[in-house]
């Protein structure tokens, strides 16, 4: 298995004031356990504030778990060390939701996109140049755009070049978390096509997080709903007749706009 959640928890510690002495416990993450396997596209789907982020970033190593652990291929990622952290940095990316924060805006483009090439890949610049090229022809970006700062593009065109330079380093794990909420409908149409045709040609397990069924229902062949930290149903998307049973999901089905609401499934 690739990625496998083991009873995932993580319990901030907040003051309640200042003048009371003890602290409250806010469980962000409450007992998640899941998997992912190369070639799934698993959709994890909830209302803002739930808890789906701190989940990626526990995913990622980014922050520690307070109970349960996350396995790489069978090895608990906080067991790694030295070139096991570079190796795990290299196999298992994270695309961000905030296009502007996550792209230097000091740096041009094409230097944004060598950076990873340069901490994991020993080629020749030429291979790096060459690399790049061919994955942001494959985003539909033409070449000019590597001259370019962050500043000076879209907000679609940034949010391309961050799946680009997610991609640029071959990864078996993906985390796509709130890609295209700040996107407007048609460059977020244009970036799930897009996200689709990268999952197909490059064989890799990928997260896809999103407060947007409608997104998750499209390109998932799995469903995870959570609310409030822990998650409360599993969907197998294939199977059309949807059997859910949490109220919350029930919810969450209904919100979502249909061209004819006869044909609307019944949960």
């Amino acid at each position: 298995m690739l990625i496998e959640v083991n009873n995932l928890s993580k319990v901030y510690k907040t003051k309640l004031s200042l003048i009371k002495s003890h602290d409250e416990s806010i469980k962000a993450v409450n007992d998640a356990s899941f998997n992912v396997d190369i070639g799934e596209v698993v959709g994890l789907v909830g209302e803002s504030g739930c808890g789906k982020s701190t989940l990626s970033r526990l995913i990622m190593r980014l922050e520690k778990p307070t109970e349960g652990c996350v396995n790489f291929r069978g090895s608990d990622i906080w067991s790694f060390k030295g070139e096991k952290i570079k190796s795990f940095r290299k196999s298992c990316q994270i695309i961000f939701q905030d296009t502007m924060t996550s792209l230097n805006p000091n740096m041009k483009v094409l230097d944004s996109l060598l950076e990873p090439l340069n901490n994991h890949c020993n080629i020749s610049k030429n291979e790096k140049i060459k690399k790049i090229e061919d994955i942001i022809s494959f985003a539909n970006l033409k070449n000019e755009i590597l001259t370019k700062y962050p500043l000076d593009i879209s907000g679609g065109e940034r949010q391309r070049i961050n799946i680009c330079r997610a991609l640029l380093l071959e990864p078996e794990f993906l985390i796509c978390d709130e890609i295209i909420s700040s996107l407007d409908i048609c460059t977020q149409a244009a970036i799930l096509d897009m996200l689709k045709r990268l999952i197909k040609v490059n064989s890799m397990g990928v997260l896809f997080i999103s407060h947007d069924i409608s997104a998750v229902k499209y390109l998932c062949s799995r469903i995870m709903v959570m609310y409030k930290g822990a998650i409360v149903e599993k969907i197998d998307n294939e199977d059309k007749a949807y059997k859910i049973k949490n109220s919350y999901t029930k919810k969450l089905i209904a919100s979502i706009p249909i061209n004819n609401p006869n044909k609307r499934v019944k949960v």
